[in-house]
């Protein structure tokens, strides 16, 4: 009975070790950065910047574990996924800005409308 407990212990440590593994978190980085893409909220970016720090930590954890190698794949995949979501928000950023053109663009159209009214409706001056 006291060795089935112990595996069992074993088996449940092994099995949430593996919950924190970097392939776990570049995977989520992934679908986080797929579905910011489709719709970016600032919320998302703060997922995709928490998880993106958590994986550095994670990849630390591997250079600290002498797994050099293991450690180097990840952070170039990191690099991959910074990039990607550099590019995700600069994407964000042109699309905020052109509805932000777009909406002083139709300020100004209103604003000559009325002027152009009030200039129509006002009597004008007969001459003495």
């Amino acid at each position: 009975m006291r060795l089935s407990a112990t595996l069992l212990l074993a088996l449940v440590a092994l099995g949430l070790a593996g919950c924190d593994h970097p392939q776990r978190t570049v995977d989520k980085v992934r679908k986080e950065i797929a579905d910011y893409k489709a719709n970016p909220t600032d919320a998302a970016q703060t997922e995709i910047e928490s998880n993106l720090a958590h994986l550095d930590a994670q990849i630390e954890k591997l250079e600290t574990a002498g797994k050099t190698s293991e450690a180097a794949g990840y952070r170039a995949t990191a690099e991959n996924l910074r990039a990607d979501y550099h590019a995700a928000r600069m994407v964000r950023t042109i699309r905020d800005t052109q509805s932000a053109i777009q909406g002083i663009g139709q300020a100004f159209k209103e604003a000559g409308k009325s002027f152009g009214d009030a200039l129509r409706e006002s009597p004008s001056p007969t001459p003495k």
